[in-house]
C-alpha cells in the first residue's frame, strides 16, 4: 500500500512498489559534490541514481553537475561525473533540518558508468 508524505502530500512508494531498474546498495562513507559545493554524504547508490542527506532542501526537477571520487581496493580513486535532476526531497524528521534527497543520473560522462559500476562491485 501506498504511503503519503505528510509535508507534500505526494505519494510515497512502499517496497512492494519499487519500480527501479538499478538495484541500490547502501554505502558506508562517500561524498557527493553537487556544482562544486560541499561534499554531501551518501546514503545508497545505483548505477542510474543517488540518495544523499543535505542540511538544506533541494527543489524537485532541480538540474545539478554532480562528481564523486570512488575509493578503490587498491588504494586508488576513480571520478565518476555527470548531470543529474532531483526526483524526491523529503525532511527526514520534523525536528531536525536534514533532508534525504534522491538524484536521478541523467547524463553520465565519459567513463562514468564504468567507474559507477566498478565501485558498486568492491561493496559487499
Amino acid at each position: 500500500m501506498a504511503q503519503h508524505n505528510p509535508e507534500t502530500g505526494e505519494e510515497k512508494m512502499t517496497p512492494q512498489h519499487e519500480r527501479r531498474r538499478h538495484p541500490r546498495k547502501a554505502i558506508p562513507d562517500l561524498p557527493i559534490l553537487l556544482d562544486g559545493h560541499t561534499p554531501l554524504r551518501v546514503r545508497d547508490l545505483s548505477q542510474s541514481g543517488a540518495c544523499f542527506f543535505s542540511e538544506t532542501p533541494l527543489r524537485m526537477m532541480t538540474h545539478v553537475r554532480f562528481h564523486f571520487d570512488f575509493p578503490m581496493p587498491d588504494g586508488t580513486t576513480q571520478g565518476a561525473e555527470g548531470e543529474g535532476v532531483v526526483v524526491r526531497c523529503e525532511r527526514i524528521s520534523p525536528a531536525l533540518g536534514h533532508y534525504e534527497v534522491a538524484l536521478f543520473f541523467q547524463e553520465l560522462y565519459p567513463g562514468a558508468e564504468r567507474a559507477i559500476r566498478s565501485y558498486l562491485e568492491t561493496i559487499a
